[in-house]
């Protein structure tokens, strides 16, 4: 949704109140309303003339980030509430046992989930404060030196915790070993260690498309905005196809739905841009953006649904059926590549004794 809501920002121009459309998939900024309470001296900035266009300005931005940061307060206060509570109840009830399990998710599920969902906002927002390049007063300088730190940890801290999940790859099939970092490969099967790039994807992804949003619009590499957005998006279907990277058939086909529709919106709205002035092909575009979207709810509506009809004990064994099936698979192919090789090599040993016995009679 954090990608979708950004489309509009690229180098090309959509019918402003089209930009109406994709402001609820903003509510992760709370972006939601023309006004802005804080950084009020910045409401004339704008990053460049298209972020003018859609009426998004630099103190909107900023109120965002500041609404993170509240957001991330309000996670560790809750944090604390919820280990006093943990620490009066009785360890023995099913009260005192829940809060366990609740307890639990802090470490380090909930802030890992928390940075993943404002990773993209952190990336963006500092990126364009260091393109800005503006340190007029202290307040921007002190923007500055945040920018850059929170950049540096944008790259180390995926780094370090794709690096930990893959070094942790062998005891991952254990349900105690996984229970921190579980957010992080979610649904994922672990049974292979190419699955789990999927959580290097996603940092990667963000991160390439917040710094090619910060491109200045008489760069020579802007084209790189279109080129990018749509391959990123091509290959990741093309993984999902070949690797099948969840625990079973439905989550597999959910996210492949997801993907699907979210190429088709990137493609309605280069399309519907200031791209082409062929009224019936933009009018072609607008019904493809609108359905696009529509499908992407809908999706999720119906995985949701799905999941809630099914109930946890159901899809855990068909997520289990599918493992066996997966095993066996996997299995049997590893089989068939043993026979092949050993095929191979009794293929060579005739050859070569062949060749000694024809030297041998010459």
């Amino acid at each position: 949704m954090q990608l979708i809501a950004f489309i509009p920002l690229y180098n090309f121009r959509l019918i402003p109140y089209l930009y109406d459309a994709f402001k609820p998939f903003l509510v992760a900024h709370l972006v939601l309303t023309n006004e802005t309470f804080i950084f009020k001296d910045m409401q004339d900035d704008y990053f460049n003339d298209n972020y003018d266009y859609y009426w998004l300005n630099v103190a909107k931005l900023g109120q965002a980030l500041v609404l993170w940061i509240v957001m991330g307060f309000a996670l560790i206060i809750l944090n604390i509430i919820v280990g006093i509570v943990y620490c009066a109840a009785p360890k023995k009830t099913p009260f005192g046992k829940y809060m366990s399990t609740i307890i639990s998710q802090f470490k380090f599920n909930a802030y890992i989930r928390f940075y993943m969902l404002s990773y993209f906002d952190l990336v963006f927002f500092s990126i364009m404060k260091l393109v800005e390049d503006n340190n007029t007063s202290q307040s921007r300088k002190a923007a500055t030196v945040a920018s850059y730190v929170i950049f540096v940890l944008s790259i180390v801290i995926p780094v370090f915790l794709v690096t930990l999940v893959c070094s942790r790859f062998q005891v991952l099939k254990i349900k105690q070993a996984k229970a921190s970092f579980n957010t992080l490969i979610l649904k994922i099967d672990k049974q292979s260690r190419w699955r789990l790039v999927q959580s290097g994807y996603f940092f990667f992804r963000r991160l390439l498309t917040a710094m090619l949003l910060s491109i200045p619009l008489d760069s020579p590499f802007i084209f790189l905005q279109y080129v990018f957005i749509l391959m990123s998006s091509h290959i990741y279907v093309l993984y999902l196809v070949a690797m099948k990277p969840y625990q079973s058939a439905m989550l597999n086909n959910y996210v492949i739905a997801n993907e699907t529709f979210y190429s088709a919106l990137i493609i309605a709205v280069f399309i519907f841009s200031d791209s082409t002035p062929e009224l019936n092909i933009k009018l072609g575009a607008g019904v493809v953006l609108i359905s696009s979207i529509f499908l992407l709810i809908f999706a999720n509506l119906i995985m949701i649904i799905a999941m809630l009809i099914m109930g946890k004990n159901r899809l855990k064994n068909q997520i289990n059926m599918a493992k066996m099936k997966r095993a066996e698979k996997e299995l049997m192919e590893e089989e068939e590549e043993e026979e092949r090789t050993l095929r191979q090599k009794r293929q060579e040993e005739d050859f070569v004794k062949l060749h000694d016995e024809v030297t041998n009679l010459g």
